[in-house]
């Protein structure tokens, strides 16, 4: 199984830790990029939504100004032609020499995807998603111009000139619905997981596989988490602590941070529901800033020393997770914060627990 590390790449300088400074600032995604690639990351992801700028040409600067960092682009099947798409990605993926990802997102709020046209209920979208998905794999794949009439897309003479470096560039899914994870089951190369307990995450990751089983398919997982560390234990929850502080002051000032999904969001709901399981789970996950923003704020997260937090990591590891997403709440310093600590902290023990004859 494939082990990665991966950060989530912004278009600004903005996290919950400060408000957002400027629409779009190219000299800070150059230093993100960069930031992430000195600190041993493998991945970044370039998220989408219905009102932040275009995730692709984001990435494409990403790969202009870093030579071994591998990114996934958020993109949301139903606005462009998944053949137009197929080679657009697949132009990235030559640009890059093989360095491009897809993370497909289906849109868990109809809100937001009506706000680009989107009238489908979510089960429907999660279904245009599956055959979208089939449809870029065979663009990708297809030496031969082909015809499709499927459920959601028809189309005669289908074909790309230009071809990836990768024989498929990898697929990422996200969502924890039945539709959800009926369809990605069938399609996705790595499935997207949230932050979650221990055994909350091992009971996902379950259900799943087992729904993958059916198909004779064994996709690889990757969690999101958000990560507060510093030299000692009682630092790092000093630090939380501040830290919430600060989101409380600019929430009460009106300022614009994070990204709130709105409260129907099903995660919104489910960091909701684990909130109100305490403040502190599995004695290092946090979910203070949860509490007190009622979700508004996805930001639970895990608290230590990076020893500390790198256990509890290798213990998601152990339960079927092979990728981390790991974001902190101060953009660059955090991320060069990790590569001097958490990073290789982390490589070592999984490498160790894989040696030990762990999962993986």
């Amino acid at each position: 199984m494939t082990f990665e590390v991966i950060g989530l790449h912004f278009f600004a300088d903005s996290s919950e830790a400060h408000p957002l400074r400027g629409v779009y600032d190219p000299q800070f995604i150059r230093d993100y990029a960069v930031a992430h690639e000195a600190a041993g990351f493998d991945r970044v992801l370039v998220g989408q939504t219905a009102t932040w700028p275009d995730p692709l040409t984001t990435a494409a600067h990403v790969a202009a100004v870093t030579r071994t960092l591998k990114f996934m682009v958020a993109h949301r099947p139903g606005f462009i032609a998944p053949t137009m798409a197929a080679r657009m990605f697949a132009t990235l993926d030559r640009v890059s020499e093989g360095r491009a990802g897809v993370h497909i997102i289906t849109g868990a709020s109809d809100v937001e995807t009506q706000a680009d046209g989107d009238f489908l209920t979510k089960d429907q979208r999660y279904c245009r998603s599956r055959e979208y998905v089939e449809i870029l794999r065979r663009m990708w794949s297809s030496e031969v111009p082909f015809d499709h009439a499927g459920e959601w897309y028809r189309f005669n003479g289908a074909f790309s000139l230009v071809k990836p470096v990768q024989q498929q560039i990898p697929i990422f899914w996200a969502g924890n619905s039945t539709a959800a994870v009926e369809m990605g089951s069938q399609v996705c190369d790595v499935y997207a997981i949230g932050p979650a307990p221990l055994a909350e995450t091992r009971a996902t990751i379950e259900r799943f596989k087992a729904e993958a089983a059916l198909h004779g398919r064994n996709p690889e997982v990757s969690m999101s988490m958000r990560v507060i560390v510093s030299d000692t234990e009682e630092a790092a929850w000093q630090k939380a602590e501040r830290l919430l502080d600060t989101v409380m002051s600019h929430l009460a000032a009106g300022a614009q941070i994070g990204r709130d999904k709105g409260a129907d969001d099903p995660g919104t709901l489910a960091l909701r529901r684990q909130a109100a399981m305490g403040e502190r789970l599995d004695e290092r996950l946090w979910t203070g800033m949860t509490q007190a923003t009622q979700g508004r704020l996805h930001a639970t997260a895990l608290v230590g020393t990076p020893d500390q937090v790198a256990d509890q990591l290798v213990r998601y590891h152990a339960a079927g997770v092979d990728r981390f997403l790991l974001n902190g709440f101060y953009t660059i310093e955090d991320v060069r914060l990790f590569g001097e600590g958490l990073v290789p902290v982390l490589r070592r023990k999984i490498g160790r627990e894989r040696c030990d004859g762990g999962s993986g």
